[in-house]
């Protein structure tokens, strides 16, 4: 783990909120404006890696561009002693992984959410911004029930920029295929196909992550699993979830809107997140 100094910038640094592939997320308090926030740090082994920093920058160039309610909000960043620090919103609150742990939500929750989470994205997608890492460790629910959208970490744009750098970093949401193949970014569970086979992606890849992370949430388990990444990414490529474990009070709708988004060929997939919106309202 790294070891978070306790002071960054004009930040006290309070405690440590958790740690990833990209970093380390701190609470601390902004000493001028009176404010807790959240402090993401680039590891120090980092400091060298072009690759790793230029995705950091990127991370708050596309966090800069978007301001919506379920969107965590970028306040700035800080560079002390060559570590870069992303000052993020503060969003007290459990993830929806951990509300998952104690079972599938009731589905008028699931649905509540679910609509949230659309319109987090459909801000994304506007700006040209596909997540590629939905899932329900980068969801926070605040107890008044606001659902924020965490971690643009692996996010990228639609079209691809002349700058845009190709390097891949060392995460639990990276599978690295080996010399000679492209990189597979994302979290197994919730890849779509395309992004499984290190394929090109857009925003119906979050369109799919959206399906499984709405099936989870009334279903109570995931929509593909297994015991090795390998049994994960064979059942996203191959197999259809088991629509009979949904309850039986699902709406049909809801059903149906599943379905489009868990389509293995994308363009048989829901083509707009704005869709699902309309169909959950």
């Amino acid at each position: 783990m790294i070891a978070a100094p306790p002071r960054i910038g004009h930040y006290e640094v309070l405690g440590l909120i958790g740690t990833g592939g990209m970093g380390q997320v701190l609470r601390a308090r902004d000493l001028r404006l009176g404010r807790e926030v959240a402090l993401k740090r680039l590891p120090d082994s980092y400091k060298l890696d072009a690759a790793r920093r230029a995705r950091f920058n990127r991370e708050a160039r596309l966090l800069a561009s978007l301001s919506h309610p379920n969107i965590a909000t970028l306040h700035g960043i800080e560079e002390v002693d060559g570590t870069q620090t992303l000052v993020l919103e503060l969003v007290e609150g459990h993830t929806l992984a951990e509300r998952l742990k104690d079972g599938p939500l009731p589905p008028s929750e699931a649905l509540a959410i679910a609509e949230q989470i659309a319109a987090a994205l459909d801000a994304a997608h506007v700006r040209g911004i596909v997540h590629r890492d939905l899932k329900p460790s980068n969801l926070k629910i605040r107890p008044d029930g606001t659902v924020k959208l965490l971690d643009f970490g692996l996010a990228k744009v639609f079209a691809p920029q002349p700058n845009d750098v190709k390097g891949v970093d060392v995460s639990v949401t990276l599978l690295d295929l080996g010399a000679g193949e492209a990189p597979v970014v994302g979290t197994p569970a919730y890849m779509s196909p395309e992004q499984a086979r290190g394929d090109a992606v857009d925003r119906r890849t979050d369109i799919w992550a959206f399906g499984c992370v709405l099936y989870e949430m009334l279903a109570g388990r995931a929509a593909f699993s297994g015991e090795r990444t390998t049994d994960v990414l064979a059942r996203v490529l191959e197999r259809e979830p088991d629509f009979d474990a949904l309850p039986p009070s699902t709406a049909p709708a809801v059903r149906r809107l599943l379905e489009r988004c868990l389509k293995k060929d994308p363009n048989s997939r829901l083509r707009d997140i704005a869709d699902a919106r309309a169909d959950l309202g």
